[in-house]
Parts: C-alpha cells; sequence; structure tokens
C-alpha cells in the first residue's frame, strides 16, 4: 500500500480545559460545541454557539489531544 492510503487524518476540533473568567473554574469542553455551557459556580457563559467551532468565552488553559 502507499503511504498515503495509510495515513490517518487528524480531526479539527478537540476538547480544552477552559477557565472562567471570573471564579477561575476549570472545565473540559469540547470545540465544535452545539449548546450554550455555563460555569457551575457563577453560571457566566463559557462556550457559546455560532453554527461551527463555537466561541470560547474564558482562558484556554489546555488542549486535550
Amino acid at each position: 500500500m502507499k503511504k498515503h492510503n495509510i495515513m490517518i487524518p487528524k480531526p479539527r476540533s478537540n476538547f480544552v480545559k477552559v477557565e472562567c473568567e471570573s471564579c477561575k473554574n476549570v472545565k473540559i469542553l469540547y470545540t465544535y460545541g452545539t449548546k450554550t455551557v455555563l460555569c457551575p459556580s457563577c453560571n457566566s457563559e463559557l462556550l457559546t454557539n455560532t453554527g461551527g467551532q463555537a466561541k470560547i468565552n474564558g482562558n484556554i488553559i489546555e488542549t486535550m489531544d
């Protein structure tokens, strides 16, 4: 088999650790989330749906693989 038939493409979406800007609580979110995600402790929006890749309103700490 040729090399280009063996390779597996990497997905464009990731899981990310996001820190809330107001209360510093950490939550793991999906970058293509379809629903608005609120912080469990202070109810501020961490992720907003935009129809494609979601808008993350907190600080991204780490990208999970």
